[in-house]
C-alpha cells in the first residue's frame, strides 16, 4: 500500500511515516516510480509502535525492540531483548492493574451520581 493509504489505515500521519522510515522504525519499498510501498505487516508494527509510545519507551528503545518482529535475531542480540521485553511486559503489566483500579474508581463515581 502506498503512504497515503497506511496513513488513512493507522491513522498516522504520512509525514510522522516518512520520519519512522528515517530512523529505521518502519522499512518501505519504493515502486518504480519512487513512491513508498509497504507491507500489510506494515500495521501490526506500527500498532507495535504507537503501544510502545504510550508506555513512554523512547523511538530508539523501540526500533531494538522491533528486530523482534524481523524474522531472524542474532543470538548476540536475544539476551539483552529479552531481558528488555520482560521489563517492558512488567511494566505494561503494572500499567494495566493500574488502569483497571482508575477504571473501577470512575466507575464507583458514576454510580454515586446515578444514585438518589
Amino acid at each position: 500500500m502506498h503512504i497515503s493509504q497506511l496513513a488513512e489505515i493507522s491513522g498516522v500521519p504520512a509525514t510522522t511515516l516518512r520520519y519512522y522510515e528515517s530512523v529505521g522504525l518502519l522499512p518501505a519499498d519504493r515502486d518504480s516510480t519512487g513512491f513508498r510501498i509497504y507491507s500489510d505487516d506494515a500495521i501490526t508494527r506500527l500498532a507495535f509502535i504507537t503501544a510502545a509510545k504510550h508506555l513512554g519507551l523512547p523511538l530508539i528503545e523501540i526500533r531494538d525492540l522491533l528486530v523482534v518482529c524481523d524474522d531472524h535475531v542474532p543470538p548476540p542480540l536475544r539476551v539483552g531483548l529479552r531481558r528488555q521485553l520482560a521489563t517492558h511486559l512488567g511494566e505494561a503489566e503494572l500499567r494495566v492493574r493500574e488502569l483497571t483500579t482508575f477504571t473501577d474508581s470512575l466507575r464507583c463515581a458514576l454510580r454515586r451520581l446515578d444514585s438518589p
